[in-house]
C-alpha cells in the first residue's frame, strides 16, 4: 500500500523520507544547508572522518547530513555546528530580532493610541472637569 501526501500537499512538489511527507522547498533548504557545512567543513581544512568523530557520528550520517537527508536528527546538525565552532547559530536559527514576519505582524498590531493609567482616574465626563473644555487635557 502506497502512503499519500496529506490532504493540501502537492504531490508533484513533496518528496518522500521514511518519516513523511518532504515539501520541496524543504528539500532544497536541507541540501543548501548540506552543502554549506560541506563548504564551513573543508575550509578549516576537516577530513570526513575527523569530523565525524567531533560529531559523535558515522561516516554515513556525516555524508547524510552534507547531501541534505531530511532524516537526519537536530542533534546531529547541532553537531556539525559545535564541531565548526559555531553552536550559537543553532539558537540564532529563529531569533525573534530576525523574525520578519513575526516583527511585521506585531506591528500591524500595535495600538495607535495608548490610554494613560493613572491611578487617580475619573470616572466623570471630560465636560464635568475642572476647566470644561474636552478638547484641552488636564492640567495644560
Amino acid at each position: 500500500m502506497t502512503r499519500q501526501p496529506k490532504s493540501g500537499t502537492d504531490q508533484r512538489s513533496a518528496a518522500r523520507t521514511k518519516g513523511g511527507v518532504v515539501h520541496s522547498a524543504v528539500a532544497r533548504g536541507l541540501r543548501k544547508l548540506g552543502a554549506d557545512i560541506a563548504v564551513a567543513r573543508r575550509l578549516r581544512r576537516i577530513s570526513t572522518q575527523d569530523f565525524a568523530e567531533r560529531m559523535g557520528v558515522s561516516r554515513g550520517t556525516l555524508r547524510r547530513l552534507e547531501q541534505g537527508d531530511p532524516g537526519v536528527s537536530l542533534n546531529t546538525l547541532a553537531m556539525a555546528l559545535v564541531a565548526l565552532g559555531t553552536p550559537e547559530r543553532l539558537a540564532d536559527l529563529m531569533d525573534q530580532a530576525s523574525d520578519d514576519i513575526g516583527l511585521m505582524t506585531a506591528r500591524e498590531r500595535l495600538p495607535e493610541r495608548i490610554a494613560s493609567r493613572s491611578p487617580a482616574r475619573s470616572t466623570r465626563s471630560p465636560e464635568d472637569a475642572p476647566g470644561g473644555s474636552p478638547d484641552i487635557p488636564e492640567g495644560w
